[in-house]
């Protein structure tokens, strides 16, 4: 049963999808599909570079507090392949492959996992804070306004504990060298090995502020091109910050281990949203298309430049090169 659960759970979202598609008119999904207006759509999907361009800077910040040596190019190029393995695997865990490129490229694992967990907790959290507006929007799926605010804050304060814990230098080291070794003693040394590597690691006001800004330029690439997609299928009537706070709420959805790549959970979102704007469940699941059109795109791009940025490649060069320096020595 143990085994099965975690696979139960993550058919409920495609369960949700079916049910909402066989209970729409399949007709009217397609006619609204292909009526939808082709420019927003392209637009939305060559506003990709700057939001990755924004997201590997915020990433490459982070590592260099770390001491990581790692270039903006590479660090471009390995973010969007993380995109590609985010989006193809359950709770976006893949993208935590990002880690093994870097240590593939010389640099230690424990500080290179640190960085791309600090970059998805700042999305989280963004997004959390966001999300408060889709929690609202959702309300009457929700039995009282005290659960909503309930949910927003335990969210919002498990977040930014995570964060505070992960990045401030003191409290991270009592977990590290204090609390885990209680709980785990065989891992004490691994622990404090740990810790050693990641001191460099510290909530200065400036670098927040700077991670802040630059989790706030990329969202914001996230919500228009999210916002161009609504306008492509002519829903015109959802005020912008519904389509902010609903657009953060799926963001954080498809992290949970409920659906698979955010099928069923985001069509239910959308499906609740819209329907009080006086819009179709055709046109929820029509949009639903498109959001996950903005996926795929991830998942090709990403996917083609993995071929440039193997990670077998980047071991073999690394062992090559420490080769050579031991025949010149």
């Amino acid at each position: 049963m143990k085994k099965t659960l975690p696979l139960l759970l993550r058919l409920l979202g495609p369960a949700l999808l079916i049910i909402f598609l066989a209970n729409a008119n399949l007709g009217q999904l397609w006619e609204t599909m292909r009526t939808a207006r082709p420019g927003p759509i392209l637009l939305s999907l060559l506003l990709m570079p700057p939001f990755v361009l924004i997201k590997a800077w915020r990433w490459l910040r982070i590592m260099r507090e770390l001491g990581l040596q790692f270039d903006y190019r590479t660090a471009a190029g390995v973010y969007t392949v993380g995109l590609f393995y985010g989006a193809t695997t359950p709770g976006q865990a893949g993208d935590l492959l990002k880690a093994v490129y870097v240590r593939e490229r010389g640099q230690p694992i424990a500080p290179a996992m640190l960085s791309v967990v600090l970059d998805r907790l700042f999305d989280l959290l963004l997004m959390a804070a966001f999300a408060t507006v889709g929690i609202f929007a959702l309300g009457r799926l929700l039995p009282s306004r005290e659960l909503q605010t309930a949910l927003v804050i335990a969210m919002g304060l498990g977040l930014a504990v995570l964060t505070v814990v992960l990045v401030a230098r003191g409290p991270r080291t009592w977990v590290l060298t204090v609390a885990l070794p209680r709980v785990a003693p065989g891992l004490a040394v691994s622990l404090t090995r740990w810790n050693s590597q990641l001191h460099g690691l510290s909530l200065r006001p400036a670098l927040a502020v700077e991670l802040a800004l630059l989790s706030l330029g990329s969202a914001s690439f996230t919500f228009l091109r999210l916002w161009l997609l609504f306008l492509a299928l002519g829903l015109s009537q959802v005020p912008l910050p519904v389509v902010v706070g609903v657009s953060a709420l799926i963001a954080v959805l498809q992290v949970l281990p409920i659906s698979i790549a955010g099928v069923g959970v985001r069509d239910a979102a959308l499906i609740a949203v819209l329907l009080p704007y006086g819009y179709t469940t055709e046109q929820a699941l029509a949009l639903s298309a498109l959001f996950l059109l903005i996926n795929l795109q991830h998942i090709a791009v990403g996917f083609i430049l993995s071929f440039w940025y193997p990670l077998a490649r980047a071991g073999e060069e690394r062992r090559t090169r420490g080769t050579l320096n031991q025949h010149d020595a």
